[in-house]
């Protein structure tokens, strides 16, 4: 490398040269040749790097960005313990965005009066590292700037100077890869180095890694606050902008609390004046315009542009990894079961290693049997941008298709009765969530249909209503529109939706509902077919819990009789159809018949489908309320607590269902005579 040094003035005393403005340097121990003439330099020019003492004070630290620094305290203390645990150097890892750099540069500023020098160097590449520990040579002493052919070799000088004092606090920062530092930092075993890298991984035998993680909700809101300053003016008209903590919390929340979003949507929401609900609603609606948007000046970088240059270097390496990022950006950010992904290619190993990378890479945390994403990188990852070769909308249209197959590949069968499944079921309903926020309702096709019908059933024996109505209704829609009125998908949404309507409470939505899928069943099917037999039995259902137990009586019998001729005596449709009949019975207060009825239920349910399944304790508690109409406590009491300690066994004290059998008991329990 070239270098151009200025000394003015005229030579004088042995030894010593004017150099005007010379440059072309080449070090012959203590002459240099310049521009082919041989210089003699002073004698300190030569001293060895252990003969130079740093000057007091020395440092190159860029002043913080911003004066605003909060919820990290913790993570200075981590930093702090591990820089003095006196071991291998620390590497703080984390996702771009995450604040990584801001730590370093705050604990640097802080041991400067400690440390000497305190030196920054950009690590993005080993040329850039090359350059800084260059830099740090020509301010250690000016003559080695002379001295040195290549700045490859005033970064050896600085290195030789390093190994020799001691006292001294590097910082790497943004190191690609661990083989870019090692150079540098293997012979080093004085003074201090802190690395920051996006790599999670790969430095077990350089340093010790520290993670950095999000900031927490508190902290994430302080900070917007603070940037913000004043808060701004209510969209409402009104002159009160006490209500900006809610927004903000949900603002910071929807960032994902990771720092750099969080500090260009507050310096965005301070230059245009807007509320923090403005911003959240222009994010939600605008996503690709806001990302681009949210840097106030040339020097910021927006979290879209730090991510790309990661994905170019992802892509470059494994293009299967981004394929992987951009289809699990439609599902929910954490605990995403391995298994998914592996369902993508016929590899599993070709899968480890793409899951392996972007863990490197810290785009995602990876578990032996999960994978967390950060939710804003799935907001830029399927946000398209023209501008960005891996957002192409094509690109993401294929990716939201492949994660709508995968699940519905992974859903367990038989919602409602397969109790097996249900653990899977808990474990996919946070992704099926997320899907279903992130999918449009005009672009549902028959795969999304399937899992809004599935998951609704799954939820209404949750007793999660709210949530099957609405997947129900969008079932409903989407079957409507790609199937028609008449298809038996369409029939059985909608044999889904009312039931989620009766078990809400809903009685006006249900009853026309149910009205109508019975006579649409059996005017498509006939009368003795099993979805008409379904759509009945759930009709005479809901007769029964709106008071019409005529009706519901005659419209169970004449069902029950029709699924033992047609399904058999243990299909489970008989089976609740003969439960039903026997609870319109007790209902009506004909406890002759209920009693024996809700008896062969029990037994039934527990023949086929086991005595801890939540239907066979559905039907024992059915068959309790029963006896305990009809005075026999001294049967009653026992089954309500058989039921409710499996309960608890089996879904936990906290469900609904064990709520109603706690319930239940006691009040049987207060019927006993004192």
């Amino acid at each position: 490398m070239t270098h151009q040094h200025q000394v003015p003035g005229e030579a004088s005393g042995p030894g010593a040269v004017a150099v005007g403005s010379n440059h072309g340097i080449i070090s012959t121990g203590d002459a240099a040749t310049i521009d082919n003439r041989t210089l003699h330099l002073p004698a300190e020019a030569v001293r060895a790097p252990a003969e130079v003492p740093a000057p007091p004070g020395l440092n190159n630290l860029p002043a913080p960005r911003s004066a605003v620094f909060v919820g990290r305290d913790e993570d200075l203390a981590r930093l702090g313990a591990a820089m003095d645990g006196g071991g291998a150097p620390t590497v703080v890892h984390g996702l771009g965005g995450m604040g990584k750099s801001t730590l370093a540069l705050h604990y640097a500023h802080r041991h400067l009066g400690r440390c000497n020098p305190v030196w920054w160097v950009p690590a993005e590449t080993p040329d850039g590292i090359t350059l800084g520990l260059a830099d740090l040579a020509a301010h250690l002493d000016p003559y080695a700037n002379l001295t040195a052919t290549t700045s490859a070799e005033a970064a050896a000088w600085a290195t030789r100077w390093l190994q020799s004092h001691e006292g001294w606090l590097l910082v790497l920062d943004n190191a690609e890869a661990p083989d870019d530092v090692a150079p540098v930092i293997g012979p080093l075993t004085t003074g201090q180095h802190l690395i920051t890298s996006r790599r999670a991984t790969g430095w077990h035998h350089l340093a010790q890694p520290l993670a950095l993680r999000t900031l927490d909700p508190d902290a994430s809101a302080d900070l917007l606050m603070r940037i913000i300053g004043e808060p701004g003016e209510p969209d409402d008209g009104s002159d009160d902008g006490s209500d900006d903590a809610p927004a903000l919390a949900e603002l910071a929340a929807e960032l994902g609390h990771l720092p750099l979003a969080l500090t260009q949507a507050a310096a965005y929401i301070q230059h245009t004046a807007i509320t923090p609900a403005s911003y959240l609603a222009r994010l939600r609606r605008y996503p690709a315009r806001m990302f681009a948007a949210s840097a106030t000046d040339n020097h910021e970088r927006t979290i879209a542009r730090v991510w790309q240059l990661t994905l170019q270097a992802i892509a470059a390496r494994d293009p299967l990894a981004v394929d992987i990022l951009r289809t699990f950006a439609w599902l929910g950010p954490d605990d995403v079961p391995r298994d998914l992904a592996e369902a993508l290619h016929d590899d599993p190993i070709a899968i480890d290693e793409a899951l392996a990378l972007l863990h490197a890479y810290s785009m995602i945390t990876l578990t032996p049997r999960t994978f967390t994403v950060h939710r804003l990188v799935q907001a830029v990852a399927r946000t398209p941008d023209p501008a960005d070769p891996h957002r192409a909308e094509q690109t993401i249209g294929t990716a939201r298709r492949r994660a709508v197959s995968l699940l519905v590949a992974a859903l367990p069968g038989d919602p409602l009765f397969n109790v097996a499944g249900w653990p899977r079921w808990r474990e996919l309903l946070p992704h099926i969530e997320a899907l279903a926020t992130r999918v449009a309702p005009e672009q549902d096709d028959e795969h999304t249909d399937a899992i809004w019908r599935q998951t609704s059933a799954f939820l209404q024996s949750e007793v999660r209503l709210d949530r099957a109505v609405a997947l129900a209704e969008r079932s409903v829609a989407a079957c409507e529109r790609l199937r028609g009125p008449d298809d038996p998908f369409t029939l059985a949404s909608r044999s889904i939706l009312g039931s989620a309507y009766r078990s809400a409470g809903d009685v006006v939505k249900a009853v026309p509902l149910l009205i109508r899928n019975r006579d649409d069943c059996e005017r498509v099917f006939g009368a003795a077919h099993e979805e008409t037999l379904v759509a009945r039995g759930n009709l005479a259902y809901l007769y029964g819990v709106t008071g019409n137990l005529d009706l519901a009586t005659e419209l169970h019998s004449r069902n029950l009789v029709d699924c033992e001729r047609l399904l058999g005596p243990d299909d489970p449709h008989t089976l609740s159809s003969r439960s039903n009949l026997a609870s319109a019975y007790r209902e009506a207060g004909d406890l002759g018949r209920a009693v024996p009825l809700h008896e062969q239920s029990a037994a039934g349910y527990e023949r086929v489908f086991g005595p801890d399944h939540p239907e066979t304790l559905t039907a024992r508690s059915n068959l309790a309320f029963a006896y305990q109409l009809a005075g026999d406590l001294g049967r009653a009491i026992p089954l309500y607590e058989h039921v409710l300690t499996t309960r608890e066994r089996v879904l936990g004290p906290a469900h609904p269902h064990t709520d109603l059998a706690r319930e239940l008991l006691t009040n049987a329990r207060a019927d006993t005579p004192r």
